[in-house]
């Protein structure tokens, strides 16, 4: 229950007024309900007596009372289901957010990428689950225990052997939930939540390996492993139906158990004169309306164990959201909090000094007492054996990770200094492998400058040697890319990249192995074309082909101590 009490808690400060609010304007409804079935029993009971007997009785304000109830009743189911949704998709909206921050540390920290598929179900299963801590834990909770409160004096003022049935019928609906978040449930929430993993997972890697699959006569396995995690997950939502109606079943019996014993003692009442046929009606009624309120507890409760599994996986991804936003301050309102660095006559556009990182969980860094630089307007390759610390050095020159110790400055000022907006303009950093988005090409470079126009577009696709390929497309700019660059080859989508990062005019070039995946010739014209391209722009540049190398001005090692040689 830890891991759902955080959660809790972060709702709550999220939005305490309208938290509680939902919870307030929940009661409207409850009570106008309960209102209504006892002021109707009671009135259709003296009406009868009435026309029976011939006793006077003013029609006029019970009809009113059950009108406005009536209308209180459905005003207030409509403004609490609007409030009670809102609060709560308004935070797991923010809470899909924290996730993605906490995945994004997670993934430069560590030095490893989260599994697409696992990281798509904890922000869309995962975050959906937790929906049921408000709308099916919280406000049926607290409406069921104001409900006791209030059934307890109204019994009690009346038929005062009345409330030893309710308390019995409460006792027993606490045991009931408390079976619904059993040893059972949790093992079988575990089995539908780990056969909804494998149908994702599964379904993931059959579509997207589907080339080398078919290559290697693998589909049908490949297709038969996703149908038995499907009905795997059948299984398990079958069974989680099962309990659902048994549990629903124990309820419904209480609750008649409940109105027969109110009966006995009602009837006993009136028939000893201690309480009116018309008022033992209307308690009557209003205990019809009892279990109701208490049941609607009930599907939280079997939600509980599912609940809590995912309040537990998505919890470290939340609490790493504040080391990302400290890694990643939003631009300061005050333009004098922090220097942009712009406007400065630096000798050095780049200087590492005595800069230590170590990943998380490894023993040893991967970058130790690093120190070098970079001139103004000075190319630079940096290079090493695979898994030495290039791309951690190209990661801590932009600010993507923090120095465990050391600095790091641009432009004569520490990167920690920088506005993060002024940064992303001074810097740019542009991978072997850039991500494309589904969308159109346009949409794709705009990524980099939002107000680039078309002729500026077609200009950076022609210093990426690309104009070209993209003109002899009918849609031109307008074509539409699949996710990843689909439509594209490796190469165009790298040079697709190198378009964007053309609509950008930084101070400092990051190049991470730029040309890996180009046959020599385009190698030749990309580099050529950047250089072109660059002006008087610093370069640092991650290669490991002699082609890059020869390019540079100056030539750096990494040895396997993460020093520059």
């Amino acid at each position: 229950m830890k891991a759902i009490l955080r959660i809790l808690v972060l709702q709550v400060r999220h939005a305490p007024w309208r938290f509680v609010g939902g919870i307030l304007l929940a009661l409207v409804p409850l009570l106008a309900g309960l209102a209504l079935l006892g002021v109707a029993g009671w009135f259709i009971t003296a009406a009868a007596i009435a026309g029976l007997t011939g006793v006077f009785l003013n029609i006029f304000v019970p009809s009113a009372l059950i009108r406005g109830f009536a209308i209180a009743r459905t005003a207030g189911r409509y403004g609490e289901r609007l409030l009670t949704h809102d609060v709560t998709f308004r935070f797991l909206a923010n809470l899909r957010m924290r996730v993605f921050k906490g995945a994004a540390v997670e993934t430069l920290s560590e030095g490893r990428a989260t599994r697409s598929a696992l990281l798509l179900n904890r922000m869309t299963t995962d975050i959906a689950a937790l929906d049921a801590i408000y709308l099916r834990l919280v406000v049926p909770i607290c409406l069921s225990l104001l409900t006791f409160c209030l059934a307890a004096l109204v019994f009690g003022g009346t038929a005062l052997w009345a409330v030893l049935p309710l308390a019995i019928f409460a006792g027993v609906m606490a045991s009931l939930f408390r079976l619904a978040g059993g040893h059972a449930d949790r093992q079988a929430a575990r089995r539908q939540e780990a056969a909804l993993d494998a149908v994702r997972v599964r379904s993931v890697d059959l579509v997207a390996g589907r080339r080398d699959l078919a290559i290697y006569g693998g589909l049908d396995d490949a297709a038969a492993k996703v149908e038995g995690a499907a009905e795997r997950l059948n299984e398990a939502d079958v069974q989680d139906g099962q309990r659902s109606a048994q549990l629903a079943s124990y309820s419904f019996l209480a609750g008649q158990i409940l109105f027969a014993a109110l009966l006995v003692i009602l009837g006993e009442a009136v028939l000893g004169a201690k309480l009116d046929v018309a008022v033992a009606v209307a308690l009557l009624l209003f205990s019809l309306a009892l279990p109701e309120v208490f049941v609607s507890g009930v599907p939280g409760a079997l939600a509980l164990a599912r609940t809590k599994l995912a309040a537990r996986r998505i919890l470290p991804n939340v609490e790493e959201a504040d080391l990302f936003d400290r890694s990643f301050p939003q631009v300061a309102v005050d333009s004098g909090s922090a220097s942009s660095g712009e406007g400065r006559d630096a000798a050095l556009t780049l200087e590492f000094e005595a800069v230590s990182f170590r990943y998380r969980g490894a023993r040893e860094p991967v970058v130790r007492e690093l120190s070098f630089a970079v001139g103004k307007g000075e190319i630079v390759a940096l290079t090493g054996r695979s898994g030495c610390g290039k791309s951690t050095v190209s990661a801590l020159a932009s600010a993507l990770i923090q120095p465990e110790s050391g600095t790091v400055r641009l432009l004569g000022q520490p990167l920690s200094d920088w506005h993060e907006a002024d940064l992303r303009r001074s810097v740019t950093v542009l991978s072997q492998r850039p991500y494309l988005f589904h969308g159109s090409i346009a949409d794709n470079l705009r990524i980099a400058n939002p107000q680039a126009s078309d002729a500026d577009l077609w200009a950076a696709l022609d210093a990426a040697a690309l104009g070209d390929r993209i003109r002899a497309d009918a849609a031109g700019l307008a074509a539409i890319l699949g996710e990843g660059g689909f439509g594209l080859s490796g190469g165009e989508q790298r040079r697709l990249g190198l378009a964007r990062a053309y609509l950008t005019s930084p101070a400092f070039w990051i190049l991470d192995e730029m040309t890996e995946g180009l046959d020599e010739a385009t190698a030749e014209d990309v580099l050529a074309r950047f250089l072109s391209f660059r002006g008087e722009a610093a370069v640092l540049m991650i290669a490991h082909k002699q082609q890059e190398i020869d390019k540079a001005d100056r030539v750096l090692r990494l040895t396997d101590n993460g020093l520059v040689d």
